[in-house]
């Protein structure tokens, strides 16, 4: 069953891709707001599986190592660090200070701005495109201000990925794979704001230790 994960996430993410230009697709925004709600019990699953930025992420993410390009991952202390970025975005945007041209996700989507802020916006967007065929995510790890407002609200989830620490191995594939550069070996349940649910963790445990799941508390 889990094999069926990954292409089925591709499937959605091509529908709302495709629905940035054809009308018979869902437009990624409004299903965002539709299903907000879902994040305070699931966590976040527009970035990893609707957001056609993220997608278009994912998908030179997956090409790169093809040709042969090298990638790259900040080292845990330093990670901690700077994916607080984002979250500086996200509390300026609320007081209406942030820059339009780093909102690259908003520009891809609906490509039409004014003036000289089109060029400044696509020069961003296209450099954020650039540094994903040699890290994962760059722009959703430390500048997307939309990521960071659901990330907020989905800490509290009480279904998200698990790990059984018995049966881990500790290969440290779940780390590897996450796009989102989070470690996943070192918790046994992820609820960490920046999860966006791609399952990819889940799909490369080779020991199906990592689940998605309601979290069981101990006494």
């Amino acid at each position: 069953m889990k094999k069926l994960i990954q292409p089925l996430r591709l499937l959605v993410q091509a529908c709302f891709m495709a629905g940035l230009f054809l009308p018979i697709f869902p437009f990624a925004d409004n299903i965002g707001q539709k299903i907000w709600i879902t994040i305070l019990f699931v966590g976040v699953f527009f970035c990893g599986w609707i957001c056609p930025f993220g997608a278009l992420q994912d998908w030179l993410g997956w090409i790169a190592p093809k040709l042969h390009f090298p990638r790259y991952k900040l080292p845990q202390k330093l990670q901690q660090y700077v994916q607080l970025l984002r979250y500086v975005l996200y509390g300026l945007s609320v007081i209406n200070i942030v820059l339009f041209f780093l909102n690259s996700r908003f520009f891809f989507e609906h490509s039409v701005v004014a003036g000289a802020w089109e060029w400044v916006s696509g020069s961003v967007m296209a450099l954020f495109l650039l540094a994903t065929l040699f890290t994962d995510r760059p722009f959703c790890n430390y500048f997307c201000v939309k990521g960071a407002s659901l990330g907020v609200w989905s800490v509290l989830r009480p279904i998200g990925i698990t790990r059984e620490e018995k049966s881990c191995v500790h290969c440290s594939k779940c780390d590897q794979i996450c796009p989102m550069n989070i470690e996943v070996s070192s918790v046994a349940f992820v609820r960490h704001p920046n999860c966006i649910n791609c399952m990819q963790c889940l799909t490369a445990c080779p020991k199906g230790c990592i689940k998605f799941k309601l979290i069981h508390s101990k006494r």
